[in-house]
């Protein structure tokens, strides 16, 4: 077995470092589809109902790879990446960032200008991205690999100026609405009753144009229990994912529909089963951040944060808009036991006016990653099967029940006590 130091070894050699850069072709990613519990759609309207906590039912996740990306020679600014067009003869579809601060996506069809996106950036963080890497279609670019006989390609940008960004400011960094830190010095140690799910959560889903503006806070404090990242079990990691849901689309008259697979992605009543929703699930551009403690910000690349765009085998009527933690354990520890990851999300709108929401922080095994370490954290996370095996609680954090028919956008709340109490909400038009 690769180990997860060997993945990030691998991943130095050939773009630079950033463990979550792990991506070959298509043809080295190919496998089988693997049953999960660890449902990548529709798993929040599985967790809580009125109170009673459930299993989450068993879907397949695939493991094909959607995308490759291609390294810049050295970091350059988001303006001087979206200016080179193409990479190994192949039409570029979006850009990695990844600094000492910030990490994220952003993609040429996301619906965001270039300013607009930046222009959110510098709000939210006062820094900017640090580019490192572009998307391209992964079986295209495997075809082309196998035509070429595996020549490599060469590094994008060398001609552009090297860009080094600023530092982040973690007073833009607001705590959640009633979160109550404790400021116990929580020590180096690990129990059963500690806890990987975060303390609090919050969540606000706006309108931004022809995008859905989503902003997600996630705490980590305390002393009993403890609760940290850092108490995920090894081999584990963590997804924050909101579900937009869509009503049932009936099949055309006449198609045959008793086959295997009805209803999961890709056989749906219709081919625009991405935009079903409120929110559309095509790539989406974000970008996070971690603080721990007051004000110290953990640099991004260890962490191994993606975005989860892995949805080939999700239910036809729910879109999830994910990003994942592959390494937790990496989480710098604070002797006031404080961590804060704040993530903001933009997808493009999609064809309903308003989607019923569900939201989860779920445990996702890394044992594929670590056993295929070529692959993409999108798709190798959470495709081992198996139940979470503790420390901590076996099952998904409640951040929203979708069985309660909250509505977005707009819908903003706040969500305490590990999601073990009701979420309480606010007029995002206050905020």
């Amino acid at each position: 077995m690769i180990g997860l130091d060997g993945c990030r070894g691998m991943c130095r050699r050939r773009i630079g470092g950033a463990m979550n850069l792990c991506r070959w072709t298509a043809a080295a990613c190919a496998a089988p589809l693997i049953l999960t519990s660890i449902a990548a759609g529709g798993a929040a309207n599985a967790e809580l109902r009125d109170g009673a906590l459930e299993e989450p039912d068993l879907i397949e996740k695939s493991a094909d790879e959607s995308f490759h990306l291609l390294a810049f020679a050295h970091p350059v600014s988001l303006e001087s990446a979206t200016s080179v067009t193409s990479g190994a003869n192949l039409p570029i579809e979006g850009y990695h960032f990844e600094s000492e601060s910030i990490t994220g996506d952003y993609w040429l069809d996301g619906g965001l200008t270039v300013e607009t996106f930046l222009d959110e950036v510098v709000a939210r963080t006062g820094t900017f991205p640090e580019v490192t890497a572009a998307y391209v279609d992964a079986p295209a670019y495997a075809d082309r690999r196998t035509a070429k006989r595996g020549a490599e390609e060469a590094a994008l940008g060398v001609e552009l100026p090297v860009y080094e960004a600023p530092p982040a400011d973690p007073s833009l960094a607001a705590a959640s609405r009633g979160s109550e830190k404790n400021s116990s010095v929580a020590g180096e140690r690990l129990a059963a009753t500690d806890t990987w799910q975060p303390n609090d959560a919050e969540t606000m889903i706006t309108p931004m144009g022809s995008n859905l503006a989503i902003s997600a806070k996630y705490s980590w404090w305390g002393f009993d229990p403890y609760a940290s990242p850092l108490s995920m079990a090894n081999s584990w990691g963590m997804e924050f994912q909101t579900d937009f849901y869509s009503a049932n689309r009936p099949w055309p008259p006449g198609t045959p529909i008793n086959f295997p697979g009805k209803n999961t992605r890709p056989n749906c009543s219709a081919m625009d089963y991405k935009d079903w929703g409120a929110a559309s699930n095509q790539p989406f551009d974000w970008f996070g951040w971690v603080i721990s403690g007051d004000d110290y910000v953990a640099a991004p690349g260890s962490l191994g944060l993606y975005g989860d765009y892995n949805d080939a085998t999700d239910p036809c009527t729910v879109s999830s808009i994910a990003v994942g933690m592959a390494n937790p354990q990496a989480m710098p520890w604070s002797t006031l036991g404080t961590n804060h990851l704040d993530l903001y999300i933009y997808p493009k709108t999609g064809q309903a006016a308003q989607s019923p929401v569900g939201a989860i922080v779920q445990p996702v095994s890394r044992n594929w990653c670590e056993i295929n370490s070529w692959m993409p954290l999108t798709d190798c996370m959470g495709v081992t099967p198996g139940t979470y095996p503790g420390p901590g609680p076996t099952q998904s954090r409640m951040v929203l029940n979708s069985a309660n028919n909250n509505l977005a956008p707009s819908l903003c709340w706040y969500s305490s006590d590990f999601g073990t109490v009701p979420a309480t909400f606010w007029d995002c038009s206050s905020f």
